[in-house]
């Protein structure tokens, strides 16, 4: 049963966020319900126009509202609601195993994805001058860097599958799939790292995770890049 106050979650995002996917398919894997509110991330706005920098100091989605708290960092919401909600368990309750988990998810959440981010890219082009092209080759060599390093480390591990860890989704899985997404917007051939591209192809059978990835759209041309 999913606990009480549900009806006031609200998840501010915003659909060509890597790091909102990642919530999303957590809410959805546990079957949360949610108000979804879009912000506008190149005007930092909400639809209300109120300057979302008032309720997130970052300006940064996702961010989540439940009932009075506000929660920012998609890791922090991701273990946040899987307290709140236990079932599916998407953390491990061995705990050495659990800390792995949380290892491979902060692989993308602090290494991987931050140097790629909107605002790194904004600043690369307007601020250093960075051409287009040269944008994408910075996305490609930080995005397969990043995979490469996922992938080097299930191996290390000896993880099999399906999943990253184990046989049931983890938050592992739901940071790592929106990752894999960013990396094929930007060419990035992810059929080379045979363990990932297995690993998502079995998310992606999940309702969870295909309809977040449906909900994941390419703002190319509105954010310039």
């Amino acid at each position: 049963m999913s606990p009480a106050g549900f009806d006031t979650l609200i998840l501010y995002d915003n659909a060509s966020s890597n790091a909102s996917v990642r919530t999303r398919i957590v809410l959805y894997l546990k079957g949360i319900p949610f108000e979804w509110i879009e912000v506008d991330l190149i005007r930092d706005r909400l639809p209300n126009g109120r300057p979302f920098v008032e309720l997130n100091n970052q300006g940064m989605v996702p961010t989540l509202c439940h009932k009075e708290f506000v929660l920012a960092q998609s890791f922090a919401i991701a273990e946040y609601l899987d307290e709140i909600q236990p079932q599916p368990r998407l953390l491990p309750s061995d705990i050495k195993a659990r800390a792995f988990v949380r290892s491979l998810a902060l692989l993308i959440a602090t290494d991987g994805q931050p140097i790629v981010n909107l605002r790194v890219r904004r600043f690369l082009q307007k601020k250093i001058g960075l051409s287009r092209d040269q944008l994408v080759g910075w996305m490609q060599h930080w995005l397969s860097t990043s995979l490469n390093e996922y992938e080097g480390t299930m191996k290390m591990r000896g993880v099999s599958g399906p999943f990253s860890f184990g046989t049931e989704p983890t938050i592992a899985d739901a940071f790592l799939v929106p990752q894999v997404l960013l990396a094929k917007r930007f060419g990035v051939d992810v059929s080379s790292y045979r363990q990932i591209s297995a690993v998502y192809s079995h998310c992606m059978k999940l309702a969870a995770f295909e309809r977040a990835a449906s909900e994941y759209v390419v703002k190319d041309a509105e954010y310039g890049i």
